[in-house]
């Protein structure tokens, strides 16, 4: 893997202290071990078997589906960045938007300042070793000093399965003092052939910065994929995560902010949909450095089939994070007496002063509920995603964006109209 890392990285005529970083994250792989998910067992998944990147040439795209990325601010197919668009009023505030290639050879600066080194150590385990050492490309937001961006900034980025390649994308966001942005992060597929997707963002929020970020995740059934979303917030920095995975492959995600300021705030909105033989697991974690910092998780899920959906709610408050707030709900739906579903709030508190609670809850359909529709003449198959919207209902009319909203319903929809084929 080394001769091709350090061969990649020459090619792309990267900076010496990216080659160095990518350098020893191969050394680092090879004697780290996986990251833990409670309840999971991954370990045979083909998430490690990737190769050295390489510069490979653009396919081509049809009009269908240049079109789908027509209204998007940045756009990707695989590894080729096909549109960026900053608005306007956001360009003459100063903010920066372009792919991580672009980034590291226009904003060097910025991007080594942040790139693992808050948000995510490139040695934290195995897999964010792999993400560091093969990264080849992803989207670069940089938000500067009092800059408020109005309109939502929307990232499509599509795993390109029309022939066998890697996807391994690492996305940087950092928001300096006072700013404001709001980012709706979809990521898809197109194509048929198998694909091992590894992608991370990484978040670093500046003191008083307000970061919504929406992450809409459907990939396609012949997907294996680890999905790593880290936030850091300084002093009074907000950071709300609307995330929906609706994915139809092997999936485990990684969903992990730190508090480290006074003041500052997270909130975690997670809604999952799991069906067929799929199995899904995802842990969020919410670590309360900050004194007086606030942590809030609410994940609601859905399991049909035989599939398995594992919640793992992490809420930690450290020594010295006094006056903190730390809270959790954890509810899963179960459809099928053949699903596996678990709900885990796990609380960790070294410190007196503060307050902390959780709830969870794995349950079937109600039988009553099903019972009056059935009685109206509802068929089943309707009767059952009624009670399923409105399980879910609690999460997605709270999402800030109706834009979110309204796609995110739709694609519930599809999801479970797919299961009842």
């Amino acid at each position: 893997m080394l001769a091709g890392v350090q061969d990649y990285s020459q090619t792309q005529t990267e900076p010496g202290w990216l080659t160095k970083l990518r350098t020893q994250a191969v050394a680092d792989y090879a004697t780290l071990a996986l990251p833990v998910f409670e309840k999971i067992n991954y370990r045979s998944w083909p998430l490690l078997d990737v190769q050295a990147p390489e510069v490979t040439a653009n396919p081509g795209l049809t009009e269908e589906l240049s079109a789908r990325g027509r209204e998007t601010n940045f756009f990707s197919v695989g590894d080729t960045t096909v549109r960026v668009k900053l608005p306007a009023d956001a360009a003459d505030q100063g903010v920066i938007l372009c792919d991580l290639r672009t980034a590291i050879r226009k904003h060097g600066d910025l991007v080594k300042a942040n790139l693992f080194t808050q948000a995510l150590k490139p040695d934290a385990d195995k897999l964010t070793a792999l993400n560091a050492a093969l990264m080849t490309n992803g989207f670069f937001l940089y938000v500067p000093a009092n800059a408020v961006v109005k309109e939502p900034l929307e990232i499509l980025q599509l795993v390109d399965q029309r022939r066998p390649q890697n996807f391994v994308q690492h996305n940087l966001v950092v928001t300096a003092p006072n700013s404001q942005v709001e980012i709706v992060q979809r990521l898809g597929s197109v194509g048929t052939s198998d694909a091992i997707v590894h992608m991370v963002v990484e978040v670093v929020a500046g003191a008083n910065s307000h970061v919504s970020f929406a992450g809409i995740d459907n990939l396609a059934a012949n997907t294996t994929a680890y999905l790593n979303r880290r936030g850091n917030l300084s002093p009074d920095a907000h950071l709300n995560w609307e995330l929906a995975e609706m994915n139809a492959g092997q999936v485990i995600a990684d969903f992990d902010t730190e508090l480290r300021g006074r003041g500052s705030e997270a909130n975690v909105k997670t809604i999952a949909v799991a069906n067929q033989q799929q199995t899904q697991g995802i842990d969020t974690r919410v670590t309360n450095y900050g004194p007086n910092s606030v942590a809030n998780i609410v994940q609601r899920g859905v399991i049909l089939d035989a599939a398995t959906l594992i919640f793992n709610g992490i809420g930690h408050i450290v020594h010295g994070a006094h006056g903190s707030k730390a809270d959790q709900e954890n509810r899963l739906l179960m459809l099928s007496s053949a699903a596996r579903g678990d709900a885990n709030p796990i609380l960790l508190i070294d410190e007196n002063d503060v307050e902390a609670g959780h709830a969870a809850s794995v349950g079937r359909v109600d039988e009553q509920q099903m019972y009056y529709l059935r009685s109206r003449g509802i068929p089943e198959p309707v009767a059952q995603r009624l009670v399923i919207r409105g399980f879910l209902a609690g999460v997605v009319t709270e999402l800030r964006s109706p834009r979110l909203r309204k796609s995110l319903m739709s694609l519930i929809e599809r999801r479970l109209a797919d299961d009842n084929d």
